[in-house]
């Protein structure tokens, strides 16, 4: 008597055996009291999670929507030039000062922003420890705010005599992005800077590195004023 051929098994099939040997399997650890509770319990934490993701993202997009709209109504101020009124709020026309919107709102990007413009405030009123304190601590996410905060940073250094950290600042606030429009501005202030700071070996740097990247900028001809200067 021969024996018959073993079917040659494909390879789909073992794919099927698998699955159904393996759902089998959960079914029966499932069936268990201990693991149905540790699943349940892992669940409720997951979901859990979920619910406290979702609770703060919505939280932060609403505090970041009133920290909007309270910048909008105090920028008109500050556009005033009314330092102290944008610095403190005007209360009988509802309007929240900027040091409050910072203190209530500075985790959310308008709460940043403030601090911007906050900065601006006192670097006006030539309060530059506050100003510095509020350039530095800016940790929002937008370039152009943040090339605006160091350069702020480094108009302090300037007013108070410390040039060349001046063109320090000057200098990293034209590398946050190459695309920022006040680059150009800043490298320039960071040129003048290092000029009146004695330091030529920066100055002539920083001026190559504003033909190399900005040929066609006004601030070329303006440092030209100091090459004199940085080249001997």
């Amino acid at each position: 008597m021969s024996l018959k051929a073993r079917r040659k098994i494909k390879h789909k099939e073992l794919k099927q055996d698998k699955l159904v040997t393996s759902y089998f399997e959960a079914r029966n650890w499932l069936d268990k009291p201990e693991n149905k509770k540790k699943v349940y319990t892992g669940a409720a934490i997951l979901i859990g999670l979920i619910a406290v993701v979702f609770l703060y993202s919505s939280s932060r997009k609403t505090k970041n929507e009133e920290a909007e709209v309270k910048l909008s109504a105090v920028i008109t101020l500050y556009e005033q030039g009314k330092y102290n009124e944008a610095i403190n709020g005007d209360p009988a026309a509802g309007i929240t000062g900027l040091n409050e919107i910072v203190n209530s709102y500075g985790s959310t990007e308008s709460g940043e922003t403030a601090k911007l413009y906050l900065g601006n405030c006192y670097f006006n009123l030539k309060d530059y420890d506050n100003a510095l304190k509020q350039f530095e601590d800016y940790s929002g996410d937008n370039d152009i705010i943040k090339a605006s905060c160091l350069s702020g940073a480094g108009a302090v250094y300037e007013a108070r005599g410390d040039l060349k950290k001046a063109g320090e600042y000057f200098e990293k606030s034209a590398k946050v992005n190459k695309e920022v429009v006040i680059n150009q501005e800043n490298l320039f202030y960071a040129i003048r800077a290092y000029t009146q700071a004695g330091d030529k070996e920066s100055a002539s740097r920083v001026y190559s590195q504003l033909k190399e990247e900005y040929p066609k900028s006004k601030y070329i001809n303006e440092s030209k004023r100091f090459e004199s200067e940085f080249k001997n």
